[in-house]
């Protein structure tokens, strides 16, 4: 058989050469529980249908178990382990592979060695059985009837053997080490005479007699109130002995009839902020939190507040303990941690302190920590008490601190998010709304913003970056300075460079806050910290700080998540599956000021143009993976490509990437324009094109070309102000805004042969049909984008060879050389599927469509649609207009009116969504169509007619004469049939005057 160990002492487990198997469903799981609870001897199978159904099995229960034993064998991977035997099922399990008979074997050989007089040894192996012990046994299927009685013989029998380890521990001298796991035992097991017995022995031995007595009397108590006895003879004999050891300490602890000592009741919250505001759901989460009701023996409640400096925790701690002050009699301990100091508080130190509070005497206080903790522990066992501990440093500096009991509650502040505190509610502050913010302002301020006008208020919130620390602050600030108006302190922090000075009053500084986090990190964090703060970006992934950094992936994101951790960093967001992060303002603005301080102007600088090498090093994946191919040779530094491309998640388009970074990219071009870098700045700005012209960012796409443009004049950069102009063809070209359009193009053409760059004037040669083709002049664009095709597939450049030439196709088509449209455009499906242009494949089908259509040929171009359907999201926002005109076009064809009429408003929503009168046009060219066969109520059909009157306009403004010459041509058919015929005629004769001029 197989390697296979068994476990049952804890949740039922299997592990096969050390991995533990999936056991499949629960009633399987339940089968192979009551086989273990009793290996080696057969369980029938009625007892196993009992089992699984209790009293009620179904008529297939036999069947059922079969089943499920069956596919037991199957998980086990040995049919030999589970076997029929005398009408039943029998497990083979040896000895050593279940770990219930395992940990009675180590049992028994530890009392042999403990005989022998070895109680060395006794202990080690106590230790490993007790370690085989994962939780109770039989967890989670103990109810189950027939497993009750074994699951509570095992639980008894590690009770009893940790006695008997116990035993040894206090036999070998340990009995200091004792004091905090017997304290937990006693509070988890209150009614098991024998621990009181060995924690009231282990502090006899520590002599710490009072405790002990103490310890006495809690369990007394304990006794007398739940069940009306008292102590057995065991404990009633050990603390006798106790009593005639130390007599005057027991007369110095009188009991006062209530069969309890008196004990002070601590108070030590520091006073609540009067003007507290805001923070109002965080108030009610630790308040919800903290008044739960905890089962006996379960740990303390516990919140923990995180968040950066000045965000309020302590205010927020403080004013909750105090609220919660009546669920707590018994007092409240406050200590301030200073996690965030170069010295964080010792937590032995903090111990001392919480003892005394509690009636402890000074000399009655242990020395060892340890101790501290258990005696700190136990006095809280039976009391409600609640514990403050702000500005922690780690878990470390907060486990000594925290009590055993359920009756306790916790609330626990810091800079790092503190997440190995295992069970506690956490919350993370984050900055106050901008109504959260305005009426901490108001409290703090009285009748001072009584003078303030329009804005102001809301301005010093904005500029406070609704920090409280910072709004406290300016409160202060204008309470304690009559003389300044709102307006003069919002004149103050509007100077971003100087805005950390203004906002300091006496020891409040919210400059100093951040320091302290700051101070605390290690040289590499700080460093990345600056020169993160460097950039414009509203946020950024890993790659970023990578560049920033100049270094590789995995050590950036150990430094960023430092920097996470102790909330100077924030998480944005994620996007494609990359995480994104951020600063706080303020907290960006204390970056940049230690980058300055720090760092020379090169570092400084070199920083900056890395991150931006980097963002140009994704423009041009984006675009390779969208295009085909760049389209361009470009000659900025990138920073490590491979990194960038490294970073990605694979399954996400890069385009999509890009498009988390399009604030980065309008920035960026920002950037590189401060810092003179001409061929950064306009790379950047033309490497957006694609990612602007996809998703119709057409405001974006304005500023970084003039920015750009700007620079790339004032330096003679000829060949940045060429590629600049191709790139606004592109939006003006997007804008259908055509005649200019081609005049920045051209103007493109004639720099690029000024300076001989042979592969810039061919992009533009590239580019010319697209204009040619809107203008009417369809001969010159089969000519010129023919042409384009050859020189550029020559050169290697297939993507441009390909968009160029789809021109052609869509010049044959609207020439009404249906058939070349369909060939030329078949080939160019082909050729961009082949080398992966999406965008185009795209495109393309849907014109592909068109021409089957104009053929009359309606099942092929609904190939040619469905096609299409799964590629709509390549091309952006326009994709859905693309799809719903292609369905409508299709209906129409097939003289479905009504549907075909849906399906085109559709897309004339989704035409003026994207305001986009070319789009709006085609629609319409086609609306009336089915206006014109489809209607039949004569008044129906003269709103039609008035309503092609909106058609003509739209269509004008576009100056595309094929399409405005379609309108013309089925809004004088509308007329016509109402019997307008002077106007119908009029509009006939300029529809074919428009009609003439293409060609």
């Amino acid at each position: 058989m197989a390697t296979v160990r068994f476990g049952v002492l804890g949740r039922l487990t299997v592990w096969r050469a050390g991995e533990p198997l999936e056991l499949g469903t629960p009633k399987g799981r339940v089968v192979l529980a009551v086989l273990l609870a009793r290996p080696g001897r057969p369980v029938t199978a009625d007892a196993l249908a009992e089992a699984l159904w209790g009293g009620d099995p179904p008529r297939s229960a036999v069947k059922n178990v079969q089943t499920y034993v069956h596919r037991l064998r199957q998980i086990l991977g040995d049919p030999e382990r589970i076997v029929r035997q005398g009408g039943g099922y029998l497990v083979r399990a040896g000895r050593d592979e279940l770990d219930a008979t395992r940990f009675d074997d180590l049992a028994e050989s530890a009392r042999a060695a403990l005989a022998a007089g070895d109680p060395v040894t006794a202990r080690r192996v106590f230790g490993e059985a007790l370690e085989l012990w994962r939780g109770p046994a039989f967890e989670g299927v103990a109810d189950i009837p027939a497993l009750t009685t074994q699951a509570a013989r095992l639980d008894e029998s590690r009770l009893g053997v940790l006695e008997e380890r116990i035993d040894v521990d206090l036999r070998l001298g340990r009995h200091g080490e004792l004091l905090g796991e017997l304290t937990a035992l006693t509070m988890e097991h209150p009614f098991r005479e024998r621990m009181w017995a060995r924690l009231m022995l282990a502090l006899h031995r520590c002599g710490r007699r009072t405790d002990a007595l103490l310890a006495y009397r809690r369990l007394r108590d304990l006794l007398a109130r739940e069940t009306g006895l008292e102590p057995g003879v065991e404990v009633r004999d050990l603390h006798r002995t106790i009593l005639e050891g130390d007599r005057a300490a027991a007369d110095a602890d009188p009991d006062d009839g209530s069969g309890r000592p008196e004990v002070p009741v601590p108070r030590m919250l520091p006073p609540a902020l009067r003007d507290f505001s805001g923070q109002r759901a965080e108030l009610a989460r630790i308040g919800t939190a903290l008044r739960e009701e905890r089962a006996a023996g379960a740990p303390p409640g516990l919140v923990t507040v995180s968040g950066p400096g000045g965000m309020g925790k302590t205010a927020l701690a403080v004013q909750a303990a105090h609220r919660l002050a009546p669920d707590y009699p018994d007092g409240q301990l406050f200590a301030a941690l200073a996690g965030a100091r170069a010295r964080p508080a010792e937590p032995a130190a903090v111990l001392g302190r919480f003892l005394r509070a509690l009636g402890v005497p000074a000399t009655a206080v242990p020395d060892d920590p340890e101790e501290r903790a258990a005696l700190y522990r136990g006095l809280l066992a039976e009391r409600r008490v609640l514990v403050v501990l702000d500005d922690a440093y780690d878990e470390d500096q907060v486990a000594p601190l925290m009590p055993a009991g359920g009756s306790c509650g916790v609330i626990v502040t810091g800079r790092v998010r503190l997440g190995g505190l295992g069970g506690a509610r956490r919350i993370e502050l984050r900055e106050m709304s901008e109504e959260d913010g305005l009426a901490m302002l108001r409290a703090g301020t009285g009748d001072r913003l009584a003078s303030a006008t329009g804005t102001e208020p809301a301005d010093l919130v904005r500029l406070c970056a609704r920090l409280p620390l910072a709004l406290r602050i300016v409160g202060s600030l204008l309470v304690s300075r009559p003389h300044w108006r709102p307006a003069d302190l919002v004149a103050r922090l509007a100077d971003e460079q100087h805005r950390l000075d203004a906002l300091r009053y006496r020891d409040l500084e919210v400059r100093a806050s951040f320091e302290l986090s700051y101070e605390g990190l290690r040289p590499a964090v700080r460093r990345l910290f600056r020169l993160l703060g460097l950039l414009e970006a509203p946020d950024f992934p890993l790659w970023a700080a990578a560049a920033a950094a100049d270094t590789g992936l995995t050590e950036a994101q150990d430094l960023l998540d430092d920097l996470v951790d102790v909330h100077l960093l924030d998480i944005a967001g994620t996007h494609g599956g990359q995480v994104r992060y951020c600063f706080h303002d303020l907290i960006r603005a204390y970056a940049r000021e230690r980058a300055e301080a720090e760092e020379a102007a090169e570092v400084r600088e070199a920083a900056v143009v890395r991150v931006l090498g980097a963002l140009l090093a994704l423009t041009d994946i984006a675009d390779r993976d969208h295009m085909g191919q760049n389209m361009f040779h470009r000659d900025a530094p990138r920073w490590r490509p491979d990194r960038v491309e490294e970073s990605l998640p694979p399954s996400v388009p890069p385009m999509t990437l890009l498009a988390a970074e399009r604030a980065a990219l309008v920035a960026g071009v920002r950037q590189a324009a401060q810092l003179g870098r001409d061929e950064l700045c306009w790379e950047l700005a033309v490497g957006a094109h694609t990612l602007f012209e996809t998703e119709r960012h057409y405001d974006d796409w304005q500023e970084c070309y003039d920015t750009a443009m700007r620079l790339a004049g004032a330096t003679g950069n000829l060949r940045g102000r060429a590629r600049l102009l191709i790139s606004m063809a592109g939006l003006l070209y997007t804008r259908r805004r055509y005649g200019p359009a081609e005049e920045a193009n051209t103007e493109a053409m004639r720099l690029f042969e000024r300076i001989g760059d042979r592969r810039g004037h061919q992009e533009a040669l590239s580019n010319a049909p697209f204009f040619l083709v809107p203008a009417g002049r369809l001969s010159a664009a089969v000519t010129t984008g023919s042409d384009a095709y050859g020189l550029l597939l020559a050169d290697g450049q297939t993507a441009a060879a390909l968009h160029a030439y789809s021109q052609v196709g869509l010049a044959h088509l609207q020439a009404g050389r249906a058939e070349e449209a369909v060939e030329v455009l078949t080939g160019i499906v082909a050729g961009a599927r082949e080398h992966g242009i999406r965008t185009l494949v795209a495109r393309d089908l849907y014109w592909l469509g068109q021409a089957w259509l104009a053929l009359g040929r309606p099942a092929r171009a609904e190939e040619a649609f469905t096609e299409l359907t799964p590629l709509t999201s390549d091309i952006g926002p326009s994709g859905p207009f693309y799809l719903a005109h292609a369905r409508g076009c299709l209906r129409l064809a097939r003289g479905e009116y009504g549907e075909a009429r849906q399906r085109l408003l559709e897309a004339l929503e989704l035409a003026r969504s994207l305001d986009d009168p070319m789009f709006e046009t085609r629609v319409l060219v086609d609306l009336l169509d089915v206006r014109l066969y489809d209607v039949r109520d004569p008044r129906e059909l003269r709103a039609a007619a008035e309503r092609a009157e909106h058609a003509v306009e739209v269509a004008r403004g576009i100056h595309y004469p094929y399409l405005l010459a379609g309108v013309l041509e089925k809004a004088a058919a509308l007329r016509e049939a109402v019997g307008e015929t002077v106007v119908a005629r009029e509009l006939a004769g300029e529809a074919a005057a428009v009609r003439a001029r293409v060609g």
